[in-house]
């Protein structure tokens, strides 16, 4: 299951979609950065490891780095870095 799964993400589309939202993060964190501090490093620090480690799934899936072992691919799944980044960016931009 998780190799379907992460068969279903490896496209070039999707991989440039995750390229795209890991930079906007990127750069909504440069030009929000009171606002990240504030609402994903006050009250729970976790959420900004949480932002950054969603980064790192979509840099990994963007630069078609190929993940052979099943445990990697379940740690490292694009799908969980889209719902990360995707709630992060409206999150920050909307509040």
């Amino acid at each position: 299951m998780i190799n379907s799964l992460y068969s279903l993400t490896r496209k070039g589309w999707l991989q440039a979609l995750s390229f795209i939202l890991a930079l906007g993060m990127f750069i909504a964190i440069l030009m929000y950065s009171n606002i990240f501090a504030q609402y994903f490093g006050g009250k729970i620090p976790y959420l900004a490891l949480l932002v950054f480690y969603g980064m790192a799934i979509l840099m990994i899936h963007a630069v078609g780095f190929d993940i052979k072992s099943r445990l990697w691919k379940c740690i490292f799944m694009p799908l969980w870095g889209y719902v990360i980044i995707i709630s992060a960016l409206i999150m920050l931009v909307f509040k």
